[in-house]
């Protein structure tokens, strides 16, 4: 998991989804502006490397690579931690 404190730290999320990691990004108590442009700069990001970006809990995301499918007993452990909603 990722919780960005600047614009900055969108690197860190980036090189782990480019390494193939599946990458939780909380967002929750930054500006709108930055809240913003960290969503756009993920979206554009999991779009490149043909990957995915959903939403799974209040200003909490879930950028998975190709190649990696998130498993039900992983949605489920993020969902005890309120990190994922059903």
């Amino acid at each position: 998991m990722v919780e960005p404190h600047g614009f900055n730290d969108a690197q860190e999320v980036g090189d782990r989804l480019k390494a193939g990691q599946p990458v939780i990004i909380n967002i929750q108590g930054l500006s709108r502006d930055l809240q913003r442009r960290l969503i756009d700069f993920s979206s554009g990001l999991a779009y490149a490397v043909e990957g995915s970006m959903s939403r799974v809990a209040e200003q909490v995301f879930l950028l998975a690579p190709a190649n990696v499918e998130v498993s039900e007993e992983e949605k489920e452990r993020l969902q005890a931690r309120g990190l994922y909603r059903t």
